[in-house]
Protein backbone atom coordinates (compact mmCIF):
# COMPACT_ATOMS: atom_id res chain seq x y z
CA UNK A 1 0.00 0.00 0.00
CA UNK A 2 0.70 3.71 -1.04
CA UNK A 3 2.81 5.60 2.09
CA UNK A 4 1.14 9.03 2.45
CA UNK A 5 3.64 10.95 0.70
CA UNK A 6 3.26 8.85 -2.84
CA UNK A 7 -0.34 9.51 -2.40
CA UNK A 8 -0.20 13.11 -1.69
CA UNK A 9 2.42 13.44 -5.12
CA UNK A 10 -0.14 11.55 -6.98
CA UNK A 11 -3.28 13.74 -5.63
CA UNK A 12 -1.13 17.34 -7.01
CA UNK A 13 -0.18 15.27 -9.76
CA UNK A 14 -3.89 14.66 -10.91
CA UNK A 15 -5.01 18.07 -10.22
CA UNK A 16 -2.69 19.37 -12.47
CA UNK A 17 -2.97 16.71 -15.07
CA UNK A 18 -6.35 15.02 -15.34
CA UNK A 19 -8.88 16.42 -17.78
CA UNK A 20 -11.80 17.75 -15.49
CA UNK A 21 -14.18 14.42 -16.29
CA UNK A 22 -10.96 11.88 -15.51
CA UNK A 23 -10.62 14.49 -11.76
CA UNK A 24 -14.51 14.15 -11.57
CA UNK A 25 -14.28 9.87 -11.75
CA UNK A 26 -11.48 9.28 -9.83
CA UNK A 27 -12.48 11.21 -6.98
CA UNK A 28 -16.51 10.14 -7.42
CA UNK A 29 -16.93 10.74 -3.63
CA UNK A 30 -16.10 14.66 -3.72
CA UNK A 31 -17.06 15.14 -6.76
CA UNK A 32 -20.38 13.68 -5.49
CA UNK A 33 -20.27 16.04 -2.19
CA UNK A 34 -19.28 19.13 -4.51
CA UNK A 35 -22.12 18.81 -6.79
CA UNK A 36 -24.76 18.08 -3.02
CA UNK A 37 -23.70 21.61 -1.91
CA UNK A 38 -24.13 23.03 -5.41
CA UNK A 39 -27.60 21.36 -5.58
CA UNK A 40 -28.78 22.18 -2.13
CA UNK A 41 -31.41 24.87 -1.49
CA UNK A 42 -30.46 27.24 1.27
CA UNK A 43 -27.25 26.87 1.09
CA UNK A 44 -24.41 28.02 -1.70
CA UNK A 45 -21.15 28.22 -2.97
CA UNK A 46 -18.85 31.33 -3.63
CA UNK A 47 -15.97 32.24 -5.63
CA UNK A 48 -13.41 29.54 -7.26
CA UNK A 49 -15.16 27.12 -5.54
CA UNK A 50 -18.54 26.76 -8.32
CA UNK A 51 -15.32 25.24 -9.88
CA UNK A 52 -14.71 21.57 -8.98
CA UNK A 53 -10.62 21.21 -9.32
CA UNK A 54 -10.51 24.30 -7.27
CA UNK A 55 -12.84 23.36 -4.17
CA UNK A 56 -10.57 19.79 -4.49
CA UNK A 57 -7.45 21.53 -4.29
CA UNK A 58 -8.67 23.57 -1.41
CA UNK A 59 -10.41 20.94 0.62
CA UNK A 60 -8.15 17.60 -0.15
CA UNK A 61 -9.30 14.52 -0.47
CA UNK A 62 -11.98 13.12 1.67
CA UNK A 63 -9.83 11.14 4.47
CA UNK A 64 -12.56 8.45 4.76
CA UNK A 65 -16.47 7.75 4.04
CA UNK A 66 -16.80 8.76 7.76
CA UNK A 67 -15.62 11.93 6.94
CA UNK A 68 -18.59 15.03 5.61
CA UNK A 69 -17.69 18.28 4.81
CA UNK A 70 -18.44 20.57 7.99
CA UNK A 71 -19.39 24.39 7.74
CA UNK A 72 -16.56 25.84 10.16
CA UNK A 73 -19.29 28.48 11.14
CA UNK A 74 -22.71 27.05 11.89
CA UNK A 75 -24.33 30.39 10.93
CA UNK A 76 -22.70 30.51 7.88
CA UNK A 77 -24.68 28.96 4.74
CA UNK A 78 -21.80 29.49 2.16
CA UNK A 79 -19.33 27.13 1.01
CA UNK A 80 -16.35 28.56 -0.16
CA UNK A 81 -12.28 28.69 0.72
CA UNK A 82 -11.30 28.52 4.50
CA UNK A 83 -15.17 28.15 5.59
CA UNK A 84 -15.54 23.94 5.60
CA UNK A 85 -13.77 21.22 6.09
CA UNK A 86 -13.54 17.35 6.51
CA UNK A 87 -14.52 16.62 9.56
CA UNK A 88 -16.04 13.02 11.69
CA UNK A 89 -18.70 12.63 13.55
CA UNK A 90 -17.15 13.08 16.83
CA UNK A 91 -14.55 15.73 15.39
CA UNK A 92 -17.40 17.59 14.37
CA UNK A 93 -18.75 17.68 17.90
CA UNK A 94 -15.89 18.49 19.20
CA UNK A 95 -15.33 21.86 16.67
CA UNK A 96 -19.13 22.95 17.60
CA UNK A 97 -17.87 22.68 21.11
CA UNK A 98 -15.01 24.96 20.72
CA UNK A 99 -16.90 27.29 18.40
CA UNK A 100 -19.72 27.94 21.46
CA UNK A 101 -16.68 28.73 23.51
CA UNK A 102 -14.81 31.52 20.98
CA UNK A 103 -18.11 32.71 20.64
CA UNK A 104 -18.77 33.03 24.23
CA UNK A 105 -15.08 34.58 24.61
CA UNK A 106 -15.45 36.93 21.71
CA UNK A 107 -18.83 38.43 23.39
CA UNK A 108 -17.24 38.85 26.79
CA UNK A 109 -14.32 41.13 24.70
CA UNK A 110 -16.82 42.82 22.90
CA UNK A 111 -17.80 44.42 26.19
CA UNK A 112 -14.42 44.78 27.34
CA UNK A 113 -13.54 46.42 24.41
CA UNK A 114 -16.58 49.02 24.64
CA UNK A 115 -15.44 49.61 28.64
CA UNK A 116 -12.01 50.42 27.59
CA UNK A 117 -13.40 52.49 24.88
CA UNK A 118 -14.97 54.53 27.35
CA UNK A 119 -12.28 55.10 29.36
CA UNK A 120 -9.67 55.70 27.00
CA UNK A 121 -12.58 58.65 25.57
CA UNK A 122 -13.22 59.78 29.36
CA UNK A 123 -9.12 60.02 29.27
CA UNK A 124 -8.87 61.84 25.94
CA UNK A 125 -11.60 64.34 27.33
CA UNK A 126 -11.23 65.37 30.90
CA UNK A 127 -13.21 68.46 30.31
CA UNK A 128 -16.18 66.31 29.01
CA UNK A 129 -19.80 67.22 30.46
CA UNK A 130 -20.05 65.80 33.63
CA UNK A 131 -23.31 63.83 33.11
CA UNK A 132 -25.48 65.24 35.99
CA UNK A 133 -25.47 68.40 33.84
CA UNK A 134 -28.14 69.53 31.89
CA UNK A 135 -28.76 71.13 28.41
CA UNK A 136 -31.76 72.19 26.47
CA UNK A 137 -33.41 69.68 24.16
CA UNK A 138 -36.97 70.43 23.02
CA UNK A 139 -38.14 73.27 24.43
CA UNK A 140 -37.41 72.33 28.12
CA UNK A 141 -33.72 71.51 30.62
CA UNK A 142 -33.00 67.70 30.54
CA UNK A 143 -29.91 65.85 32.20
CA UNK A 144 -27.03 64.36 29.95
CA UNK A 145 -28.52 60.80 31.04
CA UNK A 146 -31.95 61.78 29.24
CA UNK A 147 -30.44 62.77 26.42
CA UNK A 148 -27.77 59.70 25.95
CA UNK A 149 -31.58 57.45 26.81
CA UNK A 150 -33.45 59.67 24.09
CA UNK A 151 -30.36 59.00 21.78
CA UNK A 152 -30.09 55.15 22.27
CA UNK A 153 -26.67 55.41 22.95
CA UNK A 154 -23.93 55.14 26.46
CA UNK A 155 -24.13 58.28 28.67
CA UNK A 156 -20.06 58.00 28.10
CA UNK A 157 -20.27 58.46 24.62
CA UNK A 158 -22.05 62.18 25.11
CA UNK A 159 -18.45 63.68 25.01
CA UNK A 160 -18.08 62.66 21.71
CA UNK A 161 -21.29 62.97 20.06
CA UNK A 162 -21.42 66.50 21.47
CA UNK A 163 -18.46 67.64 20.54
CA UNK A 164 -17.51 71.09 18.17
CA UNK A 165 -21.13 72.32 19.92
CA UNK A 166 -23.68 70.37 18.85
CA UNK A 167 -26.90 70.71 20.41
CA UNK A 168 -28.80 67.72 21.75
CA UNK A 169 -31.89 68.86 19.48
CA UNK A 170 -29.10 68.31 16.50
CA UNK A 171 -28.03 65.10 17.51
CA UNK A 172 -31.63 64.45 18.25
CA UNK A 173 -31.95 65.08 14.79
CA UNK A 174 -29.42 63.40 13.67
CA UNK A 175 -30.55 60.36 15.61
CA UNK A 176 -33.91 59.70 13.59
CA UNK A 177 -31.87 60.13 10.89
CA UNK A 178 -29.82 57.22 11.83
CA UNK A 179 -32.52 54.96 12.93
CA UNK A 180 -34.27 55.30 9.57
CA UNK A 181 -31.11 53.85 8.14
CA UNK A 182 -31.31 50.83 10.38
CA UNK A 183 -32.13 47.50 8.63
CA UNK A 184 -31.96 44.60 11.57
CA UNK A 185 -32.39 42.16 9.06
CA UNK A 186 -29.21 42.95 6.65
CA UNK A 187 -28.02 39.55 5.52
CA UNK A 188 -23.93 40.71 5.97
CA UNK A 189 -25.13 41.72 10.15
CA UNK A 190 -23.89 38.72 12.34
CA UNK A 191 -26.53 36.58 13.38
CA UNK A 192 -25.54 36.81 16.94
CA UNK A 193 -28.02 39.23 18.83
CA UNK A 194 -25.49 40.65 21.22
CA UNK A 195 -23.07 41.42 18.32
CA UNK A 196 -26.12 42.74 15.98
CA UNK A 197 -27.51 44.76 19.00
CA UNK A 198 -23.61 46.15 19.35
CA UNK A 199 -22.88 47.21 15.81
CA UNK A 200 -25.82 49.31 15.93
CA UNK A 201 -25.17 51.13 19.33
CA UNK A 202 -22.15 51.81 17.60
CA UNK A 203 -23.27 53.48 14.25
CA UNK A 204 -25.54 55.21 15.96
CA UNK A 205 -23.11 57.06 17.42
CA UNK A 206 -20.76 57.43 15.09
CA UNK A 207 -23.88 58.79 12.52
CA UNK A 208 -23.81 61.01 14.98
CA UNK A 209 -20.82 62.42 13.84
CA UNK A 210 -21.57 62.63 9.99
CA UNK A 211 -21.93 65.64 8.05
CA UNK A 212 -25.38 66.74 7.68
CA UNK A 213 -24.78 66.69 4.04
CA UNK A 214 -23.67 62.45 3.90
CA UNK A 215 -25.88 61.52 6.52
CA UNK A 216 -27.70 59.23 3.88
CA UNK A 217 -24.57 57.85 2.21
CA UNK A 218 -23.26 57.03 5.60
CA UNK A 219 -25.18 53.96 6.18
CA UNK A 220 -25.08 50.84 8.46
CA UNK A 221 -23.69 49.12 5.44
CA UNK A 222 -20.89 51.34 4.68
CA UNK A 223 -19.58 51.70 8.47
CA UNK A 224 -19.52 47.46 8.27
CA UNK A 225 -17.00 47.86 5.00
CA UNK A 226 -15.21 50.98 6.68
CA UNK A 227 -14.43 48.17 9.75
CA UNK A 228 -14.22 45.01 7.92
CA UNK A 229 -11.46 45.79 4.95
CA UNK A 230 -9.02 47.36 6.73
CA UNK A 231 -8.95 44.15 9.28
CA UNK A 232 -9.49 41.59 6.43
CA UNK A 233 -6.16 43.56 4.80
CA UNK A 234 -4.55 42.81 7.92
CA UNK A 235 -4.92 39.45 7.80
CA UNK A 236 -3.95 39.12 4.21
CA UNK A 237 -0.80 40.74 4.84
CA UNK A 238 -0.15 38.91 7.76
CA UNK A 239 -0.43 34.98 5.74
CA UNK A 240 1.51 36.48 3.04
CA UNK A 241 4.52 37.68 5.33
CA UNK A 242 4.48 33.70 6.38
CA UNK A 243 4.04 32.66 3.10
CA UNK A 244 0.24 31.03 3.94
CA UNK A 245 -1.41 32.80 1.68
CA UNK A 246 -1.49 30.92 -1.27
CA UNK A 247 -0.09 27.90 0.28
CA UNK A 248 1.31 24.81 -1.56
CA UNK A 249 0.69 21.33 0.07
CA UNK A 250 -1.49 20.05 2.26
CA UNK A 251 0.75 20.93 5.52
CA UNK A 252 0.87 24.59 4.86
CA UNK A 253 -2.81 24.18 3.51
CA UNK A 254 -3.47 23.26 7.18
CA UNK A 255 -1.44 25.71 8.83
CA UNK A 256 -3.20 28.72 6.94
CA UNK A 257 -7.17 26.80 7.87
CA UNK A 258 -5.79 27.05 11.17
CA UNK A 259 -4.34 30.30 11.98
CA UNK A 260 -6.51 33.12 13.53
CA UNK A 261 -5.62 35.70 10.47
CA UNK A 262 -7.32 33.43 7.91
CA UNK A 263 -10.38 32.42 10.71
CA UNK A 264 -11.12 36.48 11.02
CA UNK A 265 -9.96 36.90 6.99
CA UNK A 266 -12.99 34.01 6.08
CA UNK A 267 -15.17 35.22 8.63
CA UNK A 268 -15.48 39.16 7.33
CA UNK A 269 -14.99 37.64 3.75
CA UNK A 270 -18.73 36.81 2.94
CA UNK A 271 -20.38 39.55 4.73
CA UNK A 272 -17.87 42.22 2.76
CA UNK A 273 -19.10 40.05 -0.77
CA UNK A 274 -22.59 40.77 0.36
CA UNK A 275 -22.14 44.34 1.99
CA UNK A 276 -20.38 45.37 -1.15
CA UNK A 277 -23.68 44.45 -3.63
CA UNK A 278 -25.59 47.01 -1.60
CA UNK A 279 -23.54 49.97 -2.57
CA UNK A 280 -23.36 50.05 -6.56
CA UNK A 281 -20.26 52.53 -6.25
CA UNK A 282 -18.19 49.56 -4.39
CA UNK A 283 -20.01 46.82 -6.11
CA UNK A 284 -17.82 46.32 -9.02
CA UNK A 285 -14.24 45.91 -6.84
CA UNK A 286 -12.89 42.51 -6.20
CA UNK A 287 -12.33 41.67 -2.71
CA UNK A 288 -9.31 39.71 -3.96
CA UNK A 289 -7.63 41.82 -6.33
CA UNK A 290 -8.84 45.32 -5.49
CA UNK A 291 -8.61 45.11 -1.59
CA UNK A 292 -6.00 48.00 -1.11
CA UNK A 293 -7.71 50.57 -3.64
CA UNK A 294 -10.98 50.12 -1.81
CA UNK A 295 -9.71 50.32 1.68
CA UNK A 296 -8.02 53.55 0.89
CA UNK A 297 -11.31 55.18 -0.84
CA UNK A 298 -13.55 54.00 1.86
CA UNK A 299 -11.00 55.57 4.60
CA UNK A 300 -11.10 58.66 2.50
CA UNK A 301 -14.73 58.43 2.67
CA UNK A 302 -15.49 57.83 6.01
CA UNK A 303 -13.08 60.90 7.13
CA UNK A 304 -14.85 63.20 4.51
CA UNK A 305 -18.04 61.92 5.99
CA UNK A 306 -17.03 63.23 9.49
CA UNK A 307 -14.98 66.08 8.96
CA UNK A 308 -16.31 67.38 5.57
CA UNK A 309 -14.38 67.26 1.96
CA UNK A 310 -12.53 70.88 2.46
CA UNK A 311 -10.49 69.46 5.85
CA UNK A 312 -9.76 66.17 3.76
CA UNK A 313 -8.44 67.70 0.82
CA UNK A 314 -6.35 69.90 3.29
CA UNK A 315 -5.51 67.05 4.96
CA UNK A 316 -3.62 64.83 1.34
CA UNK A 317 -2.05 68.67 0.84
CA UNK A 318 0.27 68.90 3.92
CA UNK A 319 0.74 65.07 3.01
Amino acid sequence: MANNQDVSKEFLQDLADLTLPTLCRKYANEASVHRNILMSRGTGVTGTWRDFRCFLTDIGQRPSGDHGLVLLNRNERTYGPGRARWMTAEEQAAHEAEFDRQQASKNREQQQLLHQAAAIQRAKAPNAPNFGQWTPMAGRQVSYTEVAKRLAIPVQALSKTMADGRSADELLRRSGSAQDLINPDLQWLPPDPVRKAGFFEAFRIWHMQVQPQFSRAATPTFLFLYIALPVMKECRDELMSLSLWNPLGQRAMNARDGHIAWKKYCEFMPRAQVAMMEIPIYATYSLLSDLDPLCERIITAEKRFREGPQKVVATHRAA
